[in-house]
């Protein structure tokens, strides 16, 4: 696992370099984590490897499990996403930070109009590959 990806975001521009390496990123409900005794909110998911090029050995692309991790969250709010359906599946289409006068606001997007929206003093991210590659079903598609 030489190529495992492992980055840290600080501040709303880290984040999005961490939004394009999650794009399509595919979230079972049930691998979220909202810990609020923590002041942390992670996820887990089947990650996209956009940044590989190895279109002749896998013309399909490669996916890789990956682990997102936000620490010193004061609260999530969520939009469109039913905590109790733990096996259905959601696309991660981006991230993105605002500074507010407070903090940060922290939006994760997903397909279908569900989203997450987290808010902490400051951008504390961590993003790690925890598996090996194997070959996607399919090469994401987006729509123009």
């Amino acid at each position: 696992m030489s190529e495992a990806l492992k980055l840290i975001a600080q501040t709303p521009v880290d984040l999005t370099i961490v939004s394009s390496l999650m794009q399509d990123t595919t979230v079972l409900i049930g691998d979220m984590a909202w810990l609020p005794a923590e002041n942390r909110f992670a996820l887990v998911g089947n990650r996209y490897r956009w940044e590989k090029r190895g279109w002749f050995r896998r013309p399909k692309g490669e996916r890789v499990r990956t682990a997102l991790h936000f620490t010193g969250i004061n609260s999530a709010q969520l939009t469109g996403i039913d905590l109790q359906q733990k096996d259905l599946v959601l696309d991660l289409l981006n991230i993105e930070a605002h500074e507010t006068g407070v903090g940060v606001s922290i939006l994760l997007n997903f397909a279908g109009e569900a989203s997450i929206r987290l808010s902490a003093e400051a951008v504390d991210a961590v993003v790690s590959d925890l598996t090996g590659p194997w070959e996607a079903k399919a090469r994401p598609r987006h729509k123009d």
